[in-house]
């Protein structure tokens, strides 16, 4: 149909002119559309004239099928007046030759299955038996070639479904079909039409709230006022929250409910149709359901239901929905969809199956009692290759073992005993007000719980006993449920589901540090863990992207133990600071979520704060179950692929009414009192003192270094190494874009150049290369090198490209070797021999300072040391990020909300500073590199004094000062018998210039007791270790705190 045409279809769609449709009388009780469609008399007679013509269908049989098409499937006037009489001709044709087959096929069905797609448009019909509910067919298709791809930028769709019943026994051919077959039940039509949009502003602000700006044009001349108003408010609301907003409505006069769900784009794959089946469950009847797509991001969808059956309540299935609603948002299809949808499984019984498949996956122990043996017998503390087999060995039972295919078989043969350990988990964290008149009620009173731990073993004796395996499986999902302190599971609005674990289930073989608290959190399109180490604790949230299939299967498997690993070396690294370690990790599913990770991002964060704070707003969030008890707070900070999506996580936060919003997150823009590590390079400070420490104590002049950096100029890390290089010749740089590579030494200032700019190694300037240098990126093939060596794959030369430093430089070709990205393990024992040259058994790079976490094992380093390299780990080197983060979240939280924004807020207009801000960023510099020179000088002098390798030293001095600290922030009489030393001790860690701005009265009333506790001990442990070793025995420790005491004496901090 031309646009003209359409135009002037829809512009007769008057609410003064009437016809006796009964279509139309249907649509404006409805009160969707404004008006009927005063056209239709005359479109209907123009059909019977090209069907006549086209002569298809016989004479005697045109105006019966026509009138079927116009009056029984209850089709709304809007597809009138969009249609031409052509078009509709052609539709009613398709139906025709559907009902001739359904009768040369005896009834075969479904009766009538008809789709016709075009550019601009597309129609799908079918027919389903009324008792025995099946999937529409092309509703899913629907989903994902229209709803969930649509783009203001491309293309966008909207949708509009009806369903009425099929009257087969007064239709000439149908009945004759019924005639065959006289087990023919009744049926229903089921109608879609898809629309693209044409909107007035393609591309509206994300904030816009003006339905005239945002709306399809169509769509704007057909609703209601009432539907306008309606959904401009759940427009308005959809900005504001991070959910779905869900309303529903009784109609006047009639049996149904409407229910609108609004919510953002591309959130929620595959929710449309997945609310049918919600719908089905509970026995209702979708009779119309409209999507609409706003060019502001915003999808509402309307539904209108009606009961199956008189004997089911409307009101308790329709009470069902609109809860579960916002849980089936959160997983629109699980992994046992198939099972809820025939009715085996509860909606509820069917997502939490899936958060324990995933569970299980990650935690079930399966490297078992053999295991166990086997490394007490090999001792992987006194051999690396033994560590390393060891480490091989754990990686493939891993992946060999309980696979997450086989989980899901297990859960799915036994759903019985699944559906009676949800009923174990429903009794701990359902809060039972007046659920007990509730359909979910009445369903779960029916499952038998599984009682006790002994109880359960029983049970699984009884229906296990031939398959120990699938007792094993089912023995995690118990231990899943044990484990649970708090969940959102049950809370009336939320985007992904979240639980807070107690960790002691971890098994201290493979994990021997436990952690003091784990989230683990379950999406539609994503998995993710937060662990930590200390109350207070402190580390960045990182996503995981995958390339292909394989890529996410190995980011699957090692997601735990790297999220544990970050975590345990953000512990270690976070010695100098008040917080623990922590490190959250968020895996992105393979497919479309790889587009879409701040949307991922954004679900996480907020299922987070939903177990932080304890809300009651009735319809939006309700209490919890809290087994836990205790006030939790979580200090998080950017880390790769999250630096974007801070400032919108501490807004998120104050909107959400946390008190803490100020220091929930570092990193955030300085117009939020961030304070920018990349700007200020905070985290190569730490990394440079180290490398400018080593030039100090061997006497190297840094103009004679040859230079090699994983991570390139676009990088925080990368492109601050860079500025801060001094005289340093780099020879190679590896980034995301591919390899640049010069023996003879890049272009230092075409290198500052693309540092200062944020580029790729892709866009440096190839004239400025030697003979001998090249470039290849990720994506060449076949590149000739001027070596002669021919590079087949790029991806592959970028990816093992830090291997070859022999291949490509020589023996002594490289001095300094700094990572400043790259993956965790890049650098193992089955590759670190390729950095040792077989001849002299040397290191071909003699100095490395691990600026990139975990790039390199802790085996590998050891291997490397012992072939004679000076290297110092992450956790030592990394540290000045977490430093300015720990003194941002002080300055948070010693400000009240005006002084903050006064000193530690840049104005957004005019990007001015506050001289508090710059003052204290300069302090915060001085700070990072003090702290990472007291390490280097304690850790120099340990290993002059017991000849043991820098990379034992260093875990053993975070240990020693994360041990001590631990033991005085537990020691009652040293904090609260001595407050005068107490204050003197925090008065000399914390930073003058805040204690001038705002009192050591505003600070200790207005930060956490618990933080000062943490900044109290930290500053004792870290002095002590720093100046004294790592051995703290009691005599040694008192002779300490009697030496700082005559210091605070001297300083004015302690009158005696």
């Amino acid at each position: 149909m031309t646009s003209a045409s359409l135009e002037n279809g829809v512009s007769r769609l008057n609410i003064y002119r009437t016809t006796s449709n009964t279509s139309s009388q249907v649509s404006l009780k409805h009160d969707y559309i404004d008006s009927p469609f005063s056209g239709k008399k005359d479109q209907f007679d123009q059909v019977l004239d090209v069907l006549d013509s086209t002569g298809f269908i016989p004479e005697s049989l045109i105006e019966s099928e026509a009138k079927w098409f116009y009056e029984s499937l209850g089709i709304d006037d809007v597809f009138f007046a969009r249609s031409s009489p052509e078009d509709i001709a052609s539709h009613i044709h398709a139906l025709y030759s559907c009902k001739v087959q359904a009768y040369s096929s005896f009834g075969e069905q479904p009766l009538i299955s008809y789709k016709r797609e075009a550019e601009d448009h597309a129609v799908f019909f079918d027919t389903v038996d009324a008792e025995s509910y099946k999937r529409n067919q092309f509703e899913e298709r629907i989903d994902d070639k229209y709803i969930d791809p649509s783009s203001t930028t491309t293309n966008s769709y909207r949708t509009e479904y009806f369903s009425a019943p099929l009257n087969y026994q007064s239709d000439p051919i149908l009945s004759g079909v019924y005639q065959q077959n006289k087990e023919l039940r009744d049926q229903y039509v089921r109608l879609f039409f898809v629309y693209k949009n044409n909107y007035t502003i393609s591309e509206a602000a994300a904030n816009e709230t003006d339905l005239e700006k945002i709306g399809d044009k169509t769509f704007l001349k057909i609703a209601s006022d009432n539907t306008k108003q309606l959904y401009t408010s759940i427009v308005k609301d959809v900005i504001n929250t991070t959910g779905p907003v869900i309303k529903h409505f009784p109609l006047e006069d009639s049996e149904e409910y409407r229910v609108v769900i609004g919510y953002k784009q591309k959130t929620s794959a595959r929710y449309n149709s997945a609310l049918s089946d919600l719908a089905n469950y509970y026995k209702l009847q979708v009779t119309r359901k409209y999507v609409e797509q706003f060019s502001n991001g915003v999808t509402i969808i309307s539904m209108y239901v009606t009961s199956k059956s008189r004997k089911s309540p409307v009101d308790l299935s329709i009470y069902q929905v609109i809860k579960e609603a916002s849980l089936l948002y959160c997983i629109p299809h699980n992994y046992f969809h198939d099972r809820f949808i025939q009715g085996e499984l509860s909606l509820q019984e069917s997502i939490y199956a899936q958060s324990g498949v995933i569970f299980v996956t990650h935690f079930l122990n399966r490297l078992g009692p053999e295991y166990n043996k086997l490394s007490s017998l090999l001792d992987p503390s006194k051999s690396i290759e033994h560590a390393e087999v060891l480490n091989s060995l754990k990686k493939r039972l891993r992946a060999e073992t309980y696979t997450q295919d086989y989980i899901k078989e297990v859960f799915d043969n036994r759903r019985d005993i699944v559906r009676k350990l949800y009923r174990q988990f429903a009794d701990v964290h359902y809060i039972r007000s007046s659920m007990e008149k509730t359909l979910s009620y009445q369903r779960l009173s029916q499952i038998t719980p599984v009682g006790s731990e002994e109880e359960f073993e029983q049970l699984l004796s009884r229906e296990c006993s031939q398959n120990e395996h699938h007792a094993i499986v089912l023995r995690a999902l118990y231990t899943f449920n044990k484990s649970i302190l708090k969940t959102n599971f049950y809370t009336s609005t939320k985007v992904a589901l979240s639980f807070r674990l107690n960790p002691s289930f971890l098994p201290e073989s493979e994990y021997p540090e436990r952690p003091y608290g784990m989230f683990f959190v379950v999406g539609s399109d994503f998995r993710g863990f937060h662990i930590r180490f200390r109350d207070i604790a402190r580390g960045g949230i990182r996503i995981v992207r995958s390339r292909s299939l394989d890529a996410y299967n190995v980011n699957a498997r090692n997601l735990f133990d790297e999220n544990y690993n970050l975590a345990n070396t953000q512990q270690r690294k976070n010695k100098d600071i008040p917080e623990g370690g922590s490190k959250g990790v968020i895996l992105l599913d393979p497919g479309a979520a790889q587009e879409r990770p701040q949307a991922c991002f954004e679900k996480y964060i907020d299922a987070l704060i939903d177990l932080l704070l304890k809300q009651n707003i009735p319809g939006v969030k309700d209490n919890y179950v809290d087994l836990y008890a205790k006030p939790e707070i979580l200090f998080l900070g950017p880390d790769e692929g999250t630096a974007g999506y801070v400032d919108w996580a501490t807004l998120h936060a104050r909107e959400r009414g946390a008190p803490w919003w100020k220091s929930f997150l570092t990193g955030k823009s300085p117009e939020l009192g961030g304070i920018p590590h990349d700007e200020y390079g905070m985290t190569t400070l730490s990394v440079r003192a180290y490398v400018n420490k080593i030039y100090e104590k061997l006497d190297i002049d840094d103009a004679k270094i040859r230079k090699f950096q994983t991570g390139g100029p676009d990088g925080d890390l990368g492109s601050n190494e860079i500025l801060l290089s001094r005289k340093e010749n780099y020879v190679g740089i590896v980034d995301g874009s591919g390899v640049i590579c010069d023996p003879q030494g890049l272009d230092k200032q075409e290198l500052i150049r693309l540092a200062k700019e944020r580029k790729m190694i892709e866009h440096y300037d190839k004239t400025k290369l030697s003979p001998q240098g090249y470039v290849v990126l990720v994506d060449d093939m076949d590149v000739k090198l001027p070596s002669g060596e021919v590079v087949t794959s790029g991806v592959a030369f970028r990816n093992t490209f830090h291997l070859k430093l022999k291949q490509q430089f020589g023996v002594d070709g490289v001095d300094l070797f700094v990572p400043c990205g790259g993956r965790p393990a890049a650098i193992d024992t089955n590759n670190v021999h390729d950095l040792i040259d077989e001849k002299t058994g040397k290191s071909v790079v003699p100095y490395f300072v691990e600026g990139a976490n975990l790039f390199i094992t802790q085996s590998a380093k050891l291997i490397l040391e012992k072939a004679g390299i000076v290297i110092f780990k992450d956790a030592s080197t990394n540290k000045g990020g977490v430093t300015s983060s720990s003194l941002e979240v002080l300055a948070s939280l010693s400000f009240d909300d005006k002084g903050f924004l006064e000193n530690m807020c840049v104005d957004p207009e005019t990007k001015a500073k506050p001289q508090f801000y710059q003052d204290y960023v300069k302090d915060v510099q001085k700070i990072i590199v003090g702290n990472a020179d007291s390490e280097f000088e304690a850790l120099w002098k340990l290993k002059a004094e017991t000849g043991t390798p820098f990379t034992i030293l260093s875990d053993k001095l975070s240990v020693a000062i994360n041990k001590l600290g631990d033991e005085l922030a537990n020691s009652k009489e040293l904090w609260n018998d001595d407050i005068e030393f107490r204050n003197a001790v925090l008065l000399d860690s914390l930073p003058p210039l805040l204690l001038e701005k705002v009192g050591i009265e505003n600070v200790l009333s207005r930060v956490p007791e618990a933080y000062l506790k943490a900044i109290f001990a930290t500053h004792l442990a870290s002095k002590f270790v720093y100046s004294r070793g790592i051995d703290s025995n009691p005599a040694k420790f008192l002779e300490f705190i009697s030496s700082i005491r005559k210091d605070f004496i001297q300083k004015g901090l302690l009158k005696y």
